[in-house]
C-alpha cells in the first residue's frame, strides 16, 4: 500500500507521483512501471461533481417542479423567486461491500434543513477530483460535520462501518431557490448535475376537499348499496337467493351512476385546488 494525497498516489518505489481516478484499486506508475495498490479503505478522497445546469436552465427545472400534481394550482405561476444562490455542498460518500454488492451511503457533510438530500445519486463517473486552482473558496460550503460523526451516523442507521471500502468527500452542486407564495417564504435545492428539486416544506393542495369527497363517496355508494336490495325486494318480496343476486346485478348500475358524478367532482377539484 502507498501514501495518498487528495488525488494524488506516490509510487513506493520511485517516488513518482500518479494521479487516481474514482473506482481505480490499481495502477501502473507513469515513470517506472509498477503495479500500485490502492487500499482506499485507509484514506479520504475530496471529489467535485460538475455542474451541468445554468441559473435559467435551474429555475425553469423548478418552475416544472411547482407546476406537479402534489403542489397548489399555478404555484408555478403565481411564486415569486426572490433570492438564488450557487454552492457547492459537502457530502460524506461512503461505499459499502457486502453479500448483495457495492452500496453507496450519504452524509450531509454541513447542516441542513432538507433531509432529502441523503436520497441523491451520484455516479461513479461524475466523480471529478477535487483541484483546488480550478475553485474559488466562495462557491464551497465548508465541511463542519467530522468524518468519525458521519460514520458514527451510518453505524447508526444499520450499517456496519467494517463493511466500507472507500470514503470521500463529495461536493455537490447546487442552485438554492427562495420563493414567496401568498406572502409566505419557501425554499428549494435544484441540483445542478442532474436537474432533480429537493425540498422538504413546499404549498401543498389543500386534504379537505379530498376528505370530503371520499367521505361522500362512502356515502353515495352506502345509499347505492341500500336502493338496490331495495328496488330488488320490491320487485320480487320472497328472501331468496335470486332476490340477492337480482340486487348485486341492480347494485353495479348503480355504482356506474354515483361514479360519473363523483369523477367529474374529482377531476374539478383537482384542477381548481
Amino acid at each position: 500500500m502507498s501514501e495518498i494525497s487528495s488525488s494524488k498516489i506516490i509510487c513506493p518505489q520511485c517516488g513518482g507521483e500518479n494521479s487516481i481516478r474514482a473506482d481505480e484499486k490499481f495502477l501502473e506508475c507513469e515513470y517506472c512501471g509498477s503495479s500500485v495498490f490502492i487500499d482506499k479503505r485507509r484514506i479520504v478522497s475530496h471529489f467535485v461533481v460538475n455542474s451541468n445546469f445554468t441559473k435559467e436552465q435551474a429555475e425553469g427545472n423548478l418552475r416544472r417542479w411547482m407546476a406537479g400534481n402534489y403542489h397548489v394550482k399555478d404555484l408555478d405561476k403565481l411564486a415569486q423567486i426572490t433570492q438564488v444562490s450557487f454552492y457547492y455542498f459537502p457530502l460524506w460518500y461512503f461505499k459499502t461491500k457486502d453479500p448483495q454488492g457495492d452500496r453507496i451511503h450519504l452524509q450531509p457533510a454541513h447542516s441542513t434543513p432538507v433531509s432529502e438530500i441523503k436520497n441523491i445519486q451520484i455516479p461513479a463517473g461524475n466523480l471529478k477530483p477535487y483541484h483546488k486552482s480550478d475553485f474559488t473558496d466562495e462557491v464551497f460550503v465548508e465541511a463542519d460535520v467530522l468524518y468519525d460523526s458521519a460514520k458514527s451516523w451510518l453505524s447508526q442507521s444499520g450499517v456496519n462501518p467494517d463493511n466500507i471500502s472507500e470514503s470521500s468527500l463529495v461536493n455537490v452542486p447546487f442552485y438554492h431557490f427562495y420563493y414567496l407564495y401568498k406572502g409566505q417564504q419557501y425554499s428549494a435545492l435544484v441540483e445542478a448535475s442532474s436537474g432533480m428539486v429537493y425540498a422538504n416544506i413546499w404549498p401543498a393542495k389543500s386534504e379537505m376537499p379530498f376528505k370530503i369527497l371520499f367521505a361522500a363517496a362512502i356515502l353515495l355508494f352506502g345509499l347505492a348499496s341500500i336502493a338496490s336490495f331495495a328496488v330488488s325486494f320490491l320487485i320480487s318480496p320472497d328472501i331468496s337467493a335470486e332476490t340477492v343476486f337480482f340486487g348485486e346485478f341492480i347494485k353495479i348500475f348503480a355504482y356506474i351512476l354515483a361514479a360519473v358524478p363523483l369523477t367529474a367532482i374529482a377531476y374539478w377539484i383537482v384542477k381548481k385546488v
